[in-house]
């Protein structure tokens, strides 16, 4: 047993998606799934994790966008709510969206838009200039990280507004990062308006596919940046997953899990398990950035496509790595 996985993962197999379906609890099947009480996240902020915010702005530069309808659901609460030390201690705002705006998935793209124009309508020195969008089966492990370390460097890479990641079946937008931006919001547009204006597009995976579809516009392409999974999208690890340094699957010391597949009707389960190692804020997963492998990776990362590498090969390359 593996001293980085909780007691039972791994007599339940680590699942991969074929498309994430939580997208803001608009899949009836996941309705009403009771895994265990209300979870209390230890909230405790000690001198040295409190960021020194006396050279900052006053209006924060990073937000999070989910959402989550119907009647309370224990183990999705549990995970959207193990976000909150993370929010309390680096000052992200957490937009929430209780009520669906449009029938099927595409309340997701409607909500971004919806927060984009709010802070496109105050002034630049105000507006947020990131927001991370997570589905709400995503429980945060490490609250120590910034989501400032994945943003690309500037002015070199200004040209980026998306940050997202593929899994092995294509793009997966269970967890993605969007720069606050006009061309953002024409984005979401664009993938809003697939149906009514080329409805002879199959969209398989409903607004993940309309979101793939616009990236493959040549027009849109450049703007994006695909990122090892791992980084802020990757799903529940395994032994096997850690030995072989599976592309995948998160890492001690990633920002979070995303429980992206239901196949087997255990993903509560699973959220449940992860939630307690994130509640109890175990020193293999809770730690600084620079006590995980992310600032080397990062930063090569962009050293290699500014230096003409394809984003392909680096993620191949930087995907498989161990941090141990």
């Amino acid at each position: 047993m593996s001293k980085y996985l909780p007691s039972s993962v791994d007599g339940i197999e680590a699942q991969e998606s074929l498309v994430s379906t939580e997208n803001g609890g608009e899949d009836d099947d996941d309705n009403n799934t009771e895994a265990g009480p209300a979870l209390e996240f230890k909230n405790s902020l000690t001198e040295a994790t409190i960021p020194n915010d006396s050279t900052k702005s006053p209006y924060p530069r990073f937000g999070k966008i989910t959402a989550s309808f119907g009647e309370p659901d224990v183990p999705y609460e549990n995970a959207i709510a193990s976000h909150n030390l993370h929010n309390e201690l680096h000052g992200y705002p957490h937009f929430i969206l209780r009520e669906r705006m449009l029938r099927g998935l595409w309340s997701k793209h409607a909500y971004i838009m919806t927060i984009i124009g709010q802070e496109l309508a105050k002034p630049e020195d105000q507006r947020l200039q990131w927001l991370l969008w997570h589905d709400r089966d995503t429980v945060l492990m490490n609250p120590q990280l910034p989501l400032d370390i994945f943003v690309p460097p500037e002015p070199e890479f200004a040209n980026i507004h998306f940050l997202v990641t593929n899994d092995r079946h294509g793009l997966n937008n269970g967890v993605f990062l969007c720069r606050v931006s006009q061309l953002s919001f024409k984005f979401f547009a664009s993938a809003l308006s697939i149906r009514e204006y080329q409805p002879e597009i199959p969209l398989k995976y409903t607004e993940q596919s309309g979101m793939e579809e616009v990236i493959k516009r040549p027009w849109w392409s450049t703007s994006v940046a695909y990122v090892p999974q791992r980084w802020f999208n990757g799903f529940p690890p395994d032994k096997k997953g850690l030995a072989k340094g599976k592309p995948s699957a998160s890492r001690p010391g990633s920002l979070l899990i995303h429980f992206a597949s239901n196949r087997d009707g255990l993903r509560p389960e699973r959220m449940a398990q992860w939630g307690e190692v994130a509640k109890n804020r175990t020193a293999e997963w809770d730690k600084p950035a620079s006590e995980t492998g992310y600032l080397k990776e990062i930063a090569e990362y962009w050293e290699r496509l500014g230096k003409g590498e394809s984003q392909e090969s680096v993620n191949k390359d930087i995907g498989i790595r161990r941090w141990e």
